[in-house]
């Protein structure tokens, strides 16, 4: 079976986490104002404690499947496939936001043809299964398409920050009357958005089956994607503050389009928008490939039906089709011109869904470093719990800031899993 290096696990990690999320992120923030860069920090500080948390991880339990084994390993059956069950629809519904994020920047260019729903529900289908038919090749085609797609992403993100920064006005940034709001109550209703901006961190550590010397390349991809995204979130968010005019960012539908259009004329706005495009569709891959492995390692030990071990001639799992059919029939019956509300939402159950799974990988990750105590360093007894503290705190943060009533809608979607697993154990 071929394996993955470093470099393809990086870009994995990198590639799941940069997509609609940083594109969007600031139309959605921008009610926000200056509370946005101060949210961003916070997130990504969270967002490194949770990747310690898996990169550990994967080294004291070095086997496929993630948060799903991670929480099986400590909390048992019924816990892992509830996490399972929740990332695996995580990973499905989530992409049905790429779908309208892609759709939403496409209305840019050609807003007529996007008006036409035959048009853009025949697309979002294509774009489904071609990316479907790139992991069905097996994980060295999936890999070696993600490195395409992670370089077309992130050249143009790295060029607007880079040259925006000679350009921003750092009063509008650090507007003094929007940073006297911040507290936790202003601050919470941004944390599905901003943290559906580094959702994927884990990445790496599903297939580590099939990545080569997974106990060194697991957490340095793990670390390095999320440092490498953080830069761009961060030095883009500045460049959009204080760029573009608050009023401007309340009605923007592309944000970066309309930098580059500030920055480098009608040709970047241009260039923005197609670069912009292929990424948040390119995120598509990734996310199938992870949609296979997740229900494989828990058909594995006997916590998904058995038809989720079936492989193709390419290695590929069944999971990848199924998840992919299941999308199809989602974006289908969801789909609705108002996209933007439609991707709000999208990206909030996605994230609830994905939270709890981080959420007990920080516990598990806090009880072994509790059980394997004479095993750790000096410095490791010390920094240990306080990053697997940090990773409890800000899930649960992010959890409770997301509101009621998607509480509620995550309950009833953890809850549905129950009579599936009773059948699955029967």
């Amino acid at each position: 079976m071929h394996k993955i290096g470093v470099v393809k696990a990086t870009s994995l990690v990198a590639g799941n986490m940069i997509g609609s999320g940083v594109l969007l992120a600031p139309a959605l923030l921008a009610p926000y104002g200056s509370l946005s860069i101060i949210g961003w920090i916070v997130t990504t500080l969270g967002a490194l404690a949770l990747a310690l948390v898996f990169a550990k991880l994967s080294t004291w339990i070095p086997r496929s499947g993630g948060p799903y084994t991670y929480a099986k390993h400590v909390f048992g059956d019924f816990v892992g496939f509830q996490m399972a069950w929740g990332y695996w629809i995580s990973a499905w519904c989530g992409s049905v936001s790429l779908l309208a994020g892609t759709l939403q920047y496409m209305s840019i260019f050609c807003p007529d043809l996007v008006a036409n729903p035959a048009f853009s529900i025949t697309f979002g289908c294509a774009m489904i299964w071609l990316f479907t038919w790139f992991n069905t090749r097996g994980i060295k085609e999936a890999t070696f398409i993600e490195v395409i797609i992670v370089a077309i992403k992130i050249v143009p993100l790295v060029l607007i920050a880079l040259a925006g920064i000679y350009f921003v006005d750092f009063g509008t940034v650090f507007c003094a009357d929007d940073l006297k709001k911040c507290d936790f109550s202003s601050m919470g209703p941004m944390f599905n958005i901003l943290l559906w901006s580094f959702i994927g961190l884990e990445s790496a550590t599903i297939p580590s089956d099939q990545v080569e010397n997974p106990k060194k390349a697991i957490p340095t991809a793990t670390i390095a994607g999320v440092l490498i995204t953080a830069a761009v979130y961060i030095l883009g968010a500045i460049v959009i503050t204080g760029l573009i005019p608050h009023a401007e960012l309340l009605v923007s539908k592309a944000p970066y389009v309309d930098a580059g259009m500030k920055i480098f004329g009608n040709g970047g706005s241009l260039f923005m928008i197609v670069t912009g495009i292929v990424g948040i569709v390119g995120s598509l891959n990734g996310w199938i490939l992870l949609q296979g492995q997740v229900p494989y390692a828990a058909a594995q030990e006997n916590l998904f039906p058995k038809y989720f071990l079936k492989l193709n001639k390419h290695g590929a799992p069944s999971g990848v089709v199924i998840g992919s059919i299941l999308m199809t029939f989602l974006f289908v019956l969801t789909y609705q011109p108002s996209l933007i509300k439609h991707i709000e939402l999208l990206i909030n159950v996605a994230v609830l869904a994905m939270l709890l799974p981080y959420f007990y990988s920080a516990i598990a990750f806090c009880y072994l470093a509790a059980t394997k105590k004479q095993e750790l360093s000096r410095t490791e007894k010390i920094f240990l719990p306080i990053v697997g503290i940090i990773s409890v705190i800000y899930t649960l943060a992010a959890i409770f800031g997301s509101g009621t009533e998607l509480m509620c809608i995550c309950f009833l979607m953890f809850l549905l899993s129950v009579p599936f697993y009773c059948l699955v154990k029967k």
